[in-house]
């Protein structure tokens, strides 16, 4: 009887576990009667709003002094003299003297270039009167010539007359030849003076060229500044004997620098001589003003660039130096009504730029085709696609697809 029970309770328990199987296999292929709907993407949107918007051309760069010069000496010898406040960074104004050479032995030589212009003047004068004597002679002689070649008429009409003899004529002929070779005599002489009076003002003129130069020479013994500016370098000192070509100071001019730049072949052609450029460096607290003055006619072979030369005045003694980093930036062009999106929030579409566009009435996102007009850094210029109001999907954008429910999470202006 006991063992009975056992096979009768292992019966009824397998009979249990097989209902409960094929009940839950049933319920298992039984066709789902509800379907879940799509989960909505949460996106970020920025709203368009059209705004004023300036193209600037963007270019960092190098100060530069707009006139700089090597200041060296001439002759030379000993420097004898350098004024005290000649220092390093000194401003000078032009013809300020910087340093002295001695001028001794320059001086003495002017001194024998003087002496050598009197004499070849003494002999210039010398010349001329031998002239006016010459000139004087050949009138006495023309006079002498006139009167006998008077009295040879008449005593030969005389002869012809039979009123004299031959050799009254004969004396007064040889007379005459004589007076004749004296004129001749005097004439030669007025031009062998005018060729030594020559000759003694070509003396002259290079005895005073030579004083001239001489005195350059001297007048070369004081190294003065060529324009205003300051002492950018100091090379000499007092007593050190210097040759010609040495160079004794490197001389600045600060007043107005240039800021050299550099723009690409793609933007150079938005810029005009005379642009108003803004000048930023990190020693001044405010932008200075400048003007675009020369653009490079040739690109670098190796950037691909264009050099261009900013001017700028500077407002105090020292705002902009040499060697200083500077940033420039230059309005090239105005848009009233512009459209700009950040370049992440376009996507391409065989092709096609596209975003997408939030429609909150109904909680989904469409795509829609851009015209992209240029390109400024990470925004770009938008002329047909948006418009004013669209709630634009800058986040989220690459997880959807148009007309996908979206979740908006944030709603943003865009940067101006």
């Amino acid at each position: 009887m006991n063992l009975r029970r056992p096979s009768l309770m292992f019966i009824l328990v397998m009979v249990l576990v097989t209902m409960v199987g094929f009940y839950l296999i049933r319920a298992s292929d039984e066709p789902q009667n509800t379907k879940p709907g799509p989960v909505p993407v949460p996106v970020e949107v920025a709203r368009i709003t059209p705004r004023e918007f300036i193209h600037r051309l963007e270019a960092l760069g190098t100060v530069r002094a707009i006139r700089e010069a090597a200041v060296g000496v001439k002759v030379a010898g000993p420097v004898t003299a350098i004024p005290p406040e000649i220092e390093l960074g000194a401003a000078v104004e032009e013809g300020r003297l910087l340093a002295s050479i001695d001028p001794a032995p320059f001086r003495i030589d002017v001194i024998r270039r003087e002496a050598l212009v009197l004499r070849a003047r003494a002999q210039v004068r010398t010349r001329q009167a031998q002239m006016a004597r010459q000139k004087a002679l050949i009138g006495i002689n023309r006079d002498k010539v006139r009167l006998a070649q008077a009295e040879y008429d008449r005593l030969k009409s005389l002869f012809d007359e039979g009123g004299i003899a031959w050799v009254d004529v004969k004396r007064v002929e040889l007379a005459f030849r004589q007076t004749q070779e004296e004129l001749e005599r005097a004439e030669s002489g007025l031009r062998e003076a005018e060729a030594q009076h020559a000759w003694a003002e070509a003396d002259l003129a290079s005895a005073q060229a030579e004083l001239s130069r001489a005195r350059d020479v001297l007048a070369d013994t004081e190294v003065r500044a060529p324009f205003a500016g300051i002492i950018s370098e100091k090379r000499v000192t007092l007593g050190e004997q210097v040759a010609p070509g040495t160079v004794l100071f490197r001389l600045a001019d600060i007043k107005t620098v240039k800021v050299l730049i550099r723009i690409s072949a793609d933007d150079v052609g938005f810029l005009q001589s005379g642009a108003e450029a803004h000048i930023t460096v990190k020693a001044l607290p405010e932008p200075l003003q400048g003007r675009v003055e020369h653009i490079g006619p040739r690109a670098d072979t190796e950037t691909r660039t264009f050099p261009v030369e900013v001017l700028v005045e500077n407002r105090g003694p020292r705002q902009l130096l040499p060697g200083m980093f500077a940033r420039a930036s230059i309005p090239v062009r105005s848009y009233p009504q512009a459209i700009l999106i950040p370049r992440a929030s376009v996507l391409t579409e065989d092709g096609t730029p596209t975003v997408f566009v939030a429609d909150t009435n109904n909680g989904t996102a469409h795509r829609r085709s851009l015209t992209i007009a240029r390109t400024f850094g990470s925004r770009h210029l938008i002329t047909r696609g948006l418009e004013p109001g669209d709630l634009l999907v800058v986040t989220g954008h690459r997880l959807l697809r148009d007309g996908a429910p979206i979740r908006v999470v944030e709603t943003r202006e865009l940067e101006p």
